[in-house]
């Protein structure tokens, strides 16, 4: 399936988000040069990087499988999932999607009907035909079940570490537990940056993670083969396990404060890494 990408929305929604305009011709902001890669870029090569199934595959490959959350089972159908045997607390993911988790931490306190209407939308629906991004065209629509992660500290980190041929860059920050949607960004020193990305800081200060080395060293062995990459990571009380790869961050509609970081950012990325 190929999508026309209407650019006039494209460049109004940037406008909207980020405040300046979009200059496709010569794109010089990270925002920017997403939505480049989106319309010229070979994004369909990453797809088995995008699958939420079949990435495992590469991670083992480079890590083992001791880096992979356990698998409790993978699904094309929701009638096949097995609720009833499922333990009490697991995690629902749409393999062809961005944004589409369920997370149960109390199986006997989830409507199961609507939770199974939710991802039987998911599988009706091509991610790419919404959003633009070609990685996701060809993934086969399935649910992934993983075991569920938690930390001792009762508040399970998310560590985004941005990387560009194969060094990571900066770190950003998410607390899943959080009353409002928070984030930090740090250098690779653990070096707090004043930067906003789309939603404020957490109003405290994260302590470094003492296997803050190791998980730089995995973000740069998987992120390697790439132009750029998101290399999403949890750190369990430093038991490191992989999230996901992410290619295009918020669809390039992330808006970073003060902008002149966007464009810092952007000075990283090779656009030529796009058309190989």
């Amino acid at each position: 399936m190929i999508v026309i990408i209407d650019i006039e929305y494209m460049k109004r929604r940037f406008l909207n988000t980020h405040k300046y305009n979009l200059n496709l011709d010569n794109p010089k902001s990270f925002n920017e040069k997403i939505q480049w890669i989106k319309i010229n870029g070979n994004l369909e090569r990453f797809t088995k990087y995008t699958d939420k199934y079949e990435v495992r595959n590469y991670v083992k490959e480079k890590l083992g499988e001791a880096y992979l959350v356990p698998l409790i089972g993978i699904f094309e159908d929701v009638s096949e999932i097995p609720y009833k045997e499922l333990p009490n607390a697991f995690v629902m993911k749409a393999t062809h999607g961005s944004g589409w988790n369920i997370v149960i931490t109390d199986k006997g306190k989830v409507d199961w009907k609507n939770e199974c209407l939710k991802m039987k939308k998911w599988l009706a629906t091509n991610f790419y035909v919404t959003n633009s991004q070609k990685n996701y065209n060809s993934i086969k629509p399935r649910i992934i079940i993983e075991e569920y992660l938690e930390d001792p500290s009762g508040d399970l980190k998310d560590y985004k570490f941005f990387c560009f041929e194969g060094k990571p860059h900066f770190i950003q920050i998410n607390g899943e537990k959080s009353k409002q949607q928070q984030r930090n960004l740090y250098n690779t020193e653990w070096v707090k940056l004043d930067v906003k990305y789309k939603f404020d800081n957490f109003a405290k200060q994260i302590n470094k993670p003492k296997s803050l080395n190791k998980m730089l060293n995995i973000a740069s062995v998987l992120s390697k083969p790439f132009g750029f990459v998101r290399v999403d990571l949890y750190n369990l009380d430093n038991i490191i396990k992989f999230g996901e790869l992410t290619f295009t961050p918020i669809n390039g509609y992330g808006k970073f404060t003060p902008t002149e970081f966007d464009f810092e950012l952007g000075s990283l990325l090779n656009l030529k890494k796009y058309l190989d």
